[in-house]
């Protein structure tokens, strides 16, 4: 199917449940076959910034030496444009109330607004036509079916609501591909959270999306007296993917690449457990890791700032730039799909240079899992940057519930376990439970003095 094309938003053609991928053809096509649809798409994109009311992108092209979709000869002539960062369309929303001068539609064509979260600053505003849903929904269906979901699964989640538009997103790319969508609120409250897992231990279901809210739920359950090994919780591991997890599964120094986020793609590729990294659609966007210095792309392997340009959109972005850490895989998979794959290290905000090596705050809570005394119901942590580059790095562990062991003795243990996970020494503060901040959905793990 070509850019432009879309079938219904009601259903997806049915798939054989026993197949290996949800689009066999497109996953599986040779390089200079996935390189032909890309450089038709960017010529696509390119001329609609021209032909429709899209002053922002414009300019950027007419920077570039470039005046129409003729001036694309390849894929590699996108890095010609410069990059586009959030604080720019923050600053073209409020140049252009409320929507902008970067979108490639009429506002009033599209079916559905949502915002971003907000949480690195003021939230903009995305957009969707009944085709970019599409689009969405079925970029969802891969991943969902490299997961390991199948259509008839009941999934819950708890995205947050209101204006922001990625719990809505993910429940009707889950109903879409044909699972009983169930949208818990985030635990903000002990009484919301009591409310949920009430009617979830009943439910049971068969696949759990409430990552960024598990360490909630789960110290929740504790003070309602449902134990963590509880069998009625058992729903929290069967998380989409191989094998049980419960929090962020981390490979290569990072996390597999699976979205972009709602500014320009939520559902951008997944893993498939044979490679490290996640599969990125790449008949539906040009994913690049680059320098920020000097927009350059970095070799291959190398982490570099997360950069997309969508392909077959209504509404598209140009070398966005996400402003989070990425590296780009790019060897063959033993699991048949022929698209690179990417790993992602977190927020640029939240990689730290500590003692000769780049780490993420996600690999902090990865080895502090293994302290027990820190780690039931979950970690609760929080990384102090000092305000000096060169400073000493401080992490404040609050203690597991029913911990014995004296602060000093969790002090060391905690020590140990970073220096043979990460290869640092930390200064390590040990805190009584309930102590740090909580979050029903995102926690912030990163704090400076």
């Amino acid at each position: 199917m070509t850019h432009g094309q879309s079938q219904s938003i009601a259903s997806p053609i049915p798939r054989d449940p026993k197949q290996k991928f949800w689009d066999p053809e497109i996953q599986t096509m040779s390089r200079d076959r996935i390189r032909a649809l890309q450089e038709d798409g960017l010529r696509e994109l390119v001329q609609k910034a021209f032909d429709h009311p899209a002053p922002f992108f414009q300019r950027k092209l007419k920077s570039a030496g470039i005046a129409s979709a003729r001036d694309i000869r390849t894929v590699d002539d996108l890095n010609l444009i410069p990059l586009t960062v959030k604080q720019e369309l923050r600053e073209s929303e409020a140049e252009f109330p409320v929507y902008g001068g970067y979108r490639f539609t009429d506002p009033r064509e599209a079916v559905r607004l949502g915002t971003s979260t907000g949480s690195t600053g003021n939230p903009t505003v995305s957009i969707w036509t009944k085709h970019d849903l599409w689009w969405e929904y079925e970029s969802a269906c891969r991943f969902l079916w490299r997961a390991g979901v199948r259509p008839g699964m009941t999934v819950v989640h708890a995205h947050p609501g209101y204006l922001y538009g990625g719990g809505l997103m993910l429940s009707g790319s889950l109903e879409y591909f044909g699972c009983q969508n169930v949208w818990v609120p985030p635990p903000e409250t002990d009484a919301i959270a009591h409310r949920a897992l009430d009617f979830l231990v009943k439910l049971n279901p068969d696949r759990s999306f409430v990552i960024f809210s598990h360490g909630r739920f789960m110290e929740a359950a504790q003070s309602f007296g449902i134990p963590k090994d509880d069998e009625r919780l058992a729903f929290f591991q069967r998380v989409p993917g191989d094998g049980l997890r419960t929090s962020f599964d981390m490979e290569d120094g990072g996390i597999p690449l699976r979205t972009a986020g709602l500014d320009c793609y939520v559902w951008m590729g997944e893993r498939c457990g044979h490679s490290p990294g996640a599969h990125l659609h790449e008949d539906r966007a040009i994913v690049q890791a680059v320098d920020p210095a000097t927009g350059k792309e970095v070799p291959h392997g190398e982490w570099g700032t997360l950069v997309v340009t969508t392909l077959g959109r209504d509404n598209g972005m140009i070398r966005y730039d996400l402003e989070e850490a990425c590296k780009l895989l790019v060897e063959p998979c033993s699991c048949g799909e022929t698209t690179i794959r990417g790993i992602w290290g977190g927020r640029l905000s939240d990689l730290m240079m500590i003692q000769g090596k780049r780490l993420h705050s996600h690999q902090f809570e990865q080895a502090l899992r293994s302290v027990p005394d820190v780690s039931h119901p979950g970690v609760e942590f929080q990384i102090v940057r000092s305000a000096e580059a060169d400073g000493p790095l401080k992490i404040r562990i609050e203690r597991g519930l029913n911990s014995v062991a004296s602060d000093d003795e969790i002090t060391k243990t905690c020590r140990t376990h970073l220096k043979q996970a990460l290869g640092v020494e930390m200064d390590v503060t040990i805190l009584p439970r309930e102590t740090l901040p909580r979050s029903g959905y995102k926690a912030a793990r990163v704090v400076r003095e």
